[in-house]
């Protein structure tokens, strides 16, 4: 007959298997966080893609305009790397040659980016990051003498589905 201070056999094994487990559902939660990070750099950031954010107030002048299908741009691995989307007056009209600027937060600070629309009203830009979830992104138009400013928030998602 076993003493107190002996094991039994049967009673060592499943708390060894217990803490194999437990340790073993530790790294997959790890390595899960690890790849669901919002925002994933792919590089250093080159500097000379980011603008200041003019300090000047949108213009209450001329037309209103809206933001009109603002979408991320996929990459190949099916994840996010920029957004475009469309700057429209209220009635429909392309704004062509607008600069938007797109803020983002990124690395600590948050990051601007500027578009120029095309004749269409599109504007289009890549990030140096690629991110899932979603991505907040303020996008400002500053207005002129014809069209009204406007700034607006999108949550922008990271993958195409």
């Amino acid at each position: 007959m076993a003493g107190k201070d002996e094991a039994e056999p049967g009673r060592v094994r499943p708390r060894f298997q217990a803490v194999v487990l437990l340790l073993l559902v530790a790294i997959l939660f790890v390595l899960a966080g690890w790849a669901l990070i919002t925002v994933g750099s792919r590089s250093q950031v080159p500097s000379s893609d980011f603008v200041k954010l003019p300090t000047t107030q949108l213009s209450s002048k001329g037309e209103r305009v809206v933001f009109v299908s603002v979408s991320n741009i996929a990459g190949q691995n099916g994840l996010a790397v920029g957004v475009d989307g469309y700057l429209k007056t209220a009635s429909g009209a392309p704004v062509a040659g607008a600069k938007v600027y797109m803020t983002y937060y990124l690395q600590d600070s948050y990051r601007t980016q500027v578009a120029t629309t095309d004749q269409n009203g599109q504007f289009e830009a890549r990030f140096p990051m690629n991110w899932t979830g979603g991505l907040p992104l303020t996008l400002t138009y500053f207005g002129d003498d014809q069209h009204q400013g406007l700034a607006q928030t999108f949550s922008i998602p990271g993958d195409s589905s």
